[in-house]
């Protein structure tokens, strides 16, 4: 035998008879090529190890992502995004207007409601000051909201209240909404005889939905010592917009 043919005949090198071999059929190779085009089981493309049944599979449904998440916001438009925050921020701002069904209100907390009624009452304030007290006056009244805020929180956590930390500001925050209604109010009537007893209602209002939102602290014989900061925070808040 040549030495060309003595090359064919020999094995390939794989442990598969070479398909050259004269008398018998091609041999059929695996496919190593891996699928590429692999679904999951909302329709969305597999990764190509996944695809190829490297290692264990992971499967999400739409309603079942990790984390206990149920929607994929990575690849939304930024305007639907924005939209939804919106409209978490508009039904929380009711929840504190109309507490109806408080138990599971402000569960899922952020800091974008409180940030806009800060910013709120704190330009309503300006407005509401004298051309060279406005500066001033804004400062002092953001500073006021963030620091109270924070501070009656450790308050609250000192006590052994069972509450997050961004939880009780976020429902702080919120409860403010009450109070820029009624500096709004005070902006457009700029009347005591007005302001008053708006301010009072939206004080009382304020006081009763944070005292209501924060009772799943678990405060039992405590619970005086974490009301009378809250009480405090918002009548300082009050007195501000009444005096201005």
């Amino acid at each position: 035998m040549s030495r060309p043919e003595q090359l064919i005949d020999e094995d390939d090198g794989f442990g598969l008879d070479s398909p050259f071999k004269s008398g018998s059929a091609p041999a059929k190779r695996p496919d190593l090529s891996g699928s590429l085009g692999g679904r999951l089981d909302d329709g969305r493309s597999a990764p190509p190890a996944a695809a190829a049944g490297a290692g264990p599979q992971r499967t999400y449904t739409s309603g079942a992502l990790p984390g206990g998440h149920h929607s994929n916001t990575l690849d939304e438009p930024i305007l639907t995004t924005i939209g939804r925050d919106f409209g978490k921020v508009g039904r929380k701002t009711i929840q504190v207007l109309y507490p109806k069904g408080r138990d599971n209100a402000l569960q899922e907390w952020d800091l974008w409601g409180p940030l806009f009624f800060c910013l709120s009452l704190a330009v309503i304030m300006s407005f509401m000051a004298p051309d060279q007290q406005a500066s001033a006056v804004f400062t002092g009244v953001f500073a006021l909201v963030c620091i109270g805020s924070c501070v009656v929180t450790l308050n609250c956590k000192l006590l052994g209240g069972h509450v997050s930390f961004f939880q009780s500001v976020c429902t702080l925050g919120y409860c403010i909404s009450p109070m820029a209604i009624a500096s709004l109010v005070s902006l457009l009537a700029h009347r005591i005889v007005v302001t008053l007893p708006v301010v009072t209602v939206a004080v009382g209002w304020s006081i009763s939905a944070a005292v209501g939102f924060l009772a799943g602290a678990q405060l039992a014989n405590r619970r005086l010592l974490a009301v009378y900061p809250i009480c405090l925070f918002y009548i300082c808040i009050g007195w501000i917009i009444i005096i201005s």
